[in-house]
């Protein structure tokens, strides 16, 4: 990436400002550089952004998710006056390609919240916009999140920006092939220093689902542009390498 003049840009995405402190993204900058991740920009985090919503078809909406799933909400064609405000998404799929997962092919599903009822932005506008504003023109993260890129394209074509490259790595999974999380036991990267891992021991078992040798991250990066990543996902286990999990 840098290599072809780019920029890792470090971005705090606290939105849920009920949940969000800044003592965890003071965490997550340490576990970064203990990484040797380096950034060459932290932009502005979302929690002292605006987002308005000008521009986007939207309609506010009051009904609950079992009224929406049964078909009886009539919101979008009604005009709420009270609720969350949701995207008017198109009907029918979009495909794209991700340069890791090959050709994707999903539809929006149900009418994304683009903003929530007390006022504040909600995720799915907010990532579009701040990676308008913030020049971004790659986006790597998780498999998980494949069918919400459909959303953000929509959003995208909706208000005239240009569609960001995507690359979305394999998923870690725990041991019961579920996507990993405190109920699997904290397997973060604070307590994995405090079990006496190094970041080498790290780089060593989270490489191979990337397709790439347990080598040294500067020797990595050097390696992946021309590595195919494996589509995963991964089962992970604290006390020994990742494994590939069969095709569901």
């Amino acid at each position: 990436m840098r290599d072809e003049g780019g920029r890792l840009l470090l971005r705090v995405e606290d939105l849920d400002r009920g949940r969000a402190r800044e003592e965890v993204a003071e965490g997550q900058r340490h576990d970064l550089r203990w990484l040797g991740i380096e950034w060459d920009e932290e932009v502005p985090a979302q929690s002292t952004r605006v987002y308005p919503l000008d521009g986007l078809p939207t309609y506010r909406c009051d009904c609950s998710r079992k009224r929406r799933r049964e078909g009886l909400c009539t919101c979008r064609h009604d005009g709420g006056t009270a609720g969350v405000w949701r995207f008017a998404c198109p009907p029918g799929p979009v495909t794209y390609t991700d340069e890791w997962q090959g050709e994707q092919t999903w539809d929006c599903g149900d009418d994304p919240v683009v903003r929530r009822r007390d006022g504040e932005a909600a995720y799915p506008h907010a990532v579009v916009v701040d990676d308008h504003r913030d020049g971004v023109t790659q986006v790597v993260r998780g498999a998980d999140l494949l069918q919400a890129t459909v959303v953000q394209i929509r959003i995208q074509q909706a208000l005239g920006l240009p569609t960001p490259r995507y690359r979305h790595v394999p998923m870690l999974l725990g041991a019961d092939g579920r996507k990993l999380s405190k109920s699997h036991g904290s397997d973060e990267i604070r307590a994995l220093r405090d079990r006496g891992w190094t970041p080498d021991r790290v780089w060593a078992a989270i490489l191979p689902c990337l397709g790439l040798p347990p080598v040294h991250l500067h020797e990595a990066v050097g390696l992946l542009a021309k590595t195919i990543v494996p589509a995963g996902p991964f089962a992970f286990d604290a006390e020994a390498r990742p494994v590939p999990l069969p095709p569901a």
